[in-house]
């Protein structure tokens, strides 16, 4: 295969991947209506949320209806006047209420989040003149933090409930590494580093920029490349490992570097301590400078 043959492959397997993430379904602020947007009118006139949805204060389950009711508009508009049906309703003739749709999460609780009093416009859109909108699962990220394997998510998600994205296709396995390379952000919606460590721990997986002798040559990209590095490292992964293989600093090992007047490490120390902490920690021991200071 010819290097210009690669890179149309390659192009077409990012197209193919965008096409996935583009046309991934989006969730609409709501049931397909037979009536008009009606709730920057509301707004405008402040209507508070809960006058026409107060069921919310009480609902558990993603099951319930908390779309206003003909008896929950009749305390504010005469509805049995039929040339003011062209007001709300799309068809004034045949006027009908709203097409019942399946629950998005079937363990919602509105209760636990209207009583701990949360603002409707925090989820569903601060904005008067637009529609109220269902909070994305970034919305919900503000509060609820990333848990590993998703266990968090069957707080309002049931067991019952595929989690899967619509944009996880056949070849998401395959392409996966793309995205992850220019939107981490949307990954870590539902991943943390720890599930990336679980499958790309080992040789079996390992990025292309880890060749086989990369043990040995890795430092010159640590010195350049630390944000990179961090993207899968934890901070004390360099340290655990330098310990375990007993791999010291280059300067460790000069005939200056420990003398009884102090030598280069006490320069060292002066002017770079955080150096020298990213790998001497107290532990649950004494510090490593009072092991010999404290004497």
């Amino acid at each position: 295969m010819t290097t210009r043959t690669r890179v149309f492959l390659y192009a077409g397997l990012m197209l193919l991947l965008l096409a996935g993430l583009v046309m991934v379904p989006q969730t609409g602020a709501g049931p397909e209506r037979a009536l008009k947007p009606v709730h920057a009118v509301h707004a405008l006139n402040a209507v508070e949320c809960a006058t026409c949805h107060a069921a919310a204060a009480t609902s558990t389950t993603g099951h319930d209806v908390l779309l206003p009711q003909k008896a929950t508009c009749a305390a504010c508009h005469d509805v049995n006047d039929t040339a003011q049906c062209g007001l709300c309703h799309t068809q004034a003739a045949t006027p009908a209420g709203y097409t019942p749709r399946a629950a998005v999460t079937l363990n919602f609780p509105h209760a636990t989040h209207v009583n701990q009093g949360m603002d409707c416009a925090v989820c569903h859109g601060a904005s008067v003149s637009a529609e109220p909108v269902l909070p994305d699962k970034a919305s919900c990220r503000d509060c609820h933090v990333t848990a590993s394997q998703q266990s968090d998510c069957r707080t309002c998600h049931a067991a019952e409930e595929n989690l899967v994205p619509a944009s996880h296709g056949p070849q998401f396995l395959q392409l996966h590494a793309l995205q992850a390379s220019w939107d981490q952000g949307r990954c870590a919606l539902c991943h943390t580093q720890t599930d990336c460590q679980e499958c790309h721990n080992g040789d079996n997986v390992r990025p292309r920029s880890h060749p086989l002798n990369y043990f040995f040559d890795h430092a010159l990209d640590a010195r350049s490349k630390e944000i990179s590095c961090s993207s899968c490292h934890r901070p004390e992964y360099c340290s655990d490992c330098h310990a375990a293989q007993r791999v010291l600093p280059s300067n460790h090992s000069q005939s200056t570097w420990l003398l009884p007047d102090g030598g280069r490490h006490a320069e060292e120390g002066r002017f770079d301590l955080e150096s020298c902490a990213a790998c001497h920690t107290s532990g649950s021991s004494a510090p490593t400078c009072a092991r010999c200071h404290g004497r």
